[in-house]
């Protein structure tokens, strides 16, 4: 490589990681966590810490098998170094996500070009989905990347007839696979597969290195497999049967329930304002790749990629918006490509029909925002009635910016409107986030941190708040019929820790409602965290007690009155 391309290279990695460290980091740690999500996996991540146990996750003392491990292990890392903090607890989605747009990037510069390479990246970070993904500590994201960058590593490899791109393509799926399971080779495999197919290319895949890739794939999943099934002798069963098969069949009562066209419109808010490019540049990709194939065959690798996700999570009944986050690489990079090959067009119909289309939804929802302001019947904060408006005034200014852009011609002026209007956004929402937080016990576990004493018991009453083990750093009992025979269908909390109790029966946090009440009358002190739709059957039971404090609908009483 030339020494001036290795300094294009590493001028444009290094100004863009900049920017989406800043961008990406920035706010941060300024709200609560959101439960039962960023409650659930942190509190899982802070459990492996304190009891130095990293092969089985534990929620609240129950071993959850329902995902695998390397997420968890990440988290830990991030805990140890910096402790329970928000800013530390949702690192590592951060730095994932900026690994996801730098990664992007490389990509789209050794398929494409420089300038599809920045565009796509930029496209990418400043997608509403990706962003707030990257803010919120769970697996998706996490998964996404991972499958993302085996796929672009497999291309790339592939096209470039490069072993060290190939089996660091098995890498990032065996990575995947420690994630979320079996998707990290399903995938992979699908998509380059129908892709080989395709294209006419299946002489091509000799070249994939599938012995030896499968060797490393395993020598990386397999210890952690092993081991956690020797300590739970009925995880593979659980995991692979009931979790994937059974799950994605529907054959079980999982929640999330959703019409098949649900990531359609997901898609289309999920990747705005870039929403207004995709259908000129899925019909544009579609045309070259019928027109000239083999010219073309790493756009079909693109779409095929898009497709076959969009289509594979479409399928089943349960539905979980951030499932499909993996199909907005290939869309970034299609759009990308497609904006620079038009970037000097000054009477380019397709650019100016997005244009006209942003314009249009900028100004409708713009509008709608500051009208529902108005209404008496809209209960919102005023901290979150700042943020609305300075979203909706942030589309209003985009739309007149971009009727100037139109006169001017200039693509360049359009795109950077569209970018500056999704970062204005996504940090508004981000700075004000803890008002749009309602379900938060934080405050409640500070209150209670600084009154409880070391023989204190915690109990959750009917209702398990996944963020109070978490703030109050230690576990805590929870009240619920554990017999019920409805229990194993329900998914939900209940079902999640009773699931943990078949692999651990010793499990003695887990209580009925009779143990509680004979605690609560114990000459202990007795904390209960409760929903305040509880309060009259709790009242009915004892109509003494001593509130502690109420954020929202949580209520915090004791048995005892406070010191």
């Amino acid at each position: 490589m030339p020494p001036n391309i290795q300094r294009d290279w590493f001028t444009d990695i290094f100004f863009l990681s900049s920017l989406l460290f800043v961008f990406y980091l920035i706010w941060l740690g300024s709200f609560p966590l959101f439960t039962p999500d960023e409650g659930r996996y942190t509190e899982i991540a802070r459990e492996m810490v304190a009891s130095h146990d990293y092969i089985t996750p534990r929620m609240n003392g129950a071993p959850f098998l329902d995902k695998p491990i390397l997420y968890y292990w990440l988290q830990s890392i991030s805990i140890r170094l910096f402790g329970i903090k928000e800013w530390a607890l949702r690192l590592i989605p951060a730095l994932l996500g900026i690994f996801g747009c730098v990664m992007t990037y490389m990509t789209g510069r050794l398929l494409f070009d420089r300038k599809s390479a920045l565009l796509s990246a930029l496209i990418l970070a400043t997608t509403p989905l990706y962003f707030g993904a990257a803010h919120y500590t769970n697996l998706d994201l996490a998964v996404a990347v991972f499958i993302s960058s085996s796929l672009l590593c497999l291309i790339t490899g592939i096209t470039r007839n490069n072993i060290y791109f190939l089996y660091t393509a098995y890498l990032f799926g065996a990575f995947a696979f420690l994630t979320k399971g079996m998707i990290g080779i399903v995938f992979p495999a699908g998509i380059t597969g129908l892709w080989l197919i395709f294209s006419w290319q299946l002489h091509r895949i000799k070249q994939l290195k599938i012995p030896t890739g499968l060797f490393l794939f395993a020598l990386v999943v397999t210890p952690w497999y092993a081991l956690v099934q020797r300590a739970n002798p009925d995880f593979l069963h659980y995991f692979f049967v009931t979790q994937h098969i059974t799950r994605f069949l529907s054959a079980g009562d999982f929640n999330n329930k959703s019409p098949i066209w649900f990531y359609a419109p997901v898609i289309l808010i999920g990747f705005f304002p870039w929403t207004i490019f995709i259908f000129q540049t899925l019909l544009q990709t579609f045309r070259d790749i019928i027109s000239a194939p083999k010219i073309h065959s790493t756009k079909l690798f693109l779409f095929i990629w898009f497709a076959f996700v969009f289509i594979f999570f479409s399928l089943p009944t349960s539905k979980i918006v951030g499932y499909i986050l993996p199909v907005f690489p290939p869309l970034a990079l299609l759009t990308g490509n497609f904006l620079a090959k038009n970037w000097y067009s000054t009477r380019n119909k397709n650019i100016f029909i997005a244009a006209i289309n942003f314009i249009i939804f900028s100004v409708i929802i713009g509008s709608l925002l500051l009208m529902l302001l108005h209404h008496d019947w809209l209960d919102i904060s005023n901290k979150m009635s700042v943020c609305i408006h300075i979203i909706a005034i942030t589309l209003l200014i985009s739309a007149i910016a971009s009727l100037f852009a139109l006169r001017q011609k200039t693509l360049f002026l359009f795109f950077s409107i569209c970018v500056a209007s999704s970062v204005i956004a996504a940090l508004t929402v981000t700075y004000y986030a803890a008002d749009l937080n309602q379900n938060s016990a934080k405050k409640l576990v500070l209150t209670l941190k600084s009154q409880m004493q070391p023989q204190d018991q915690v109990i959750s009453y009917f209702k398990y708040y996944q963020d109070v083990p978490l703030y109050l750093e230690k576990q805590i009992k929870v009240v619920a019929d554990w017999n019920s025979p409805t229990i194993s269908v329900r998914d939900n909390w209940t079902r999640e820790l009773w699931l943990g109790k078949q692999f651990q029966p010793s499990t003695n946090w887990l209580i009925n409602e009779d143990t509680f009440w004979q605690q609560w009358h114990s000459n202990r002190r007795v904390f209960v965290f409760l929903n305040q739709n509880y309060l009259s059957q709790f009242k009915s039971h004892q109509p003494t007690y001593y509130i502690i404090g109420q954020e929202n609908d949580i209520i915090l009483l004791s048995n005892k009155p406070t010191i």
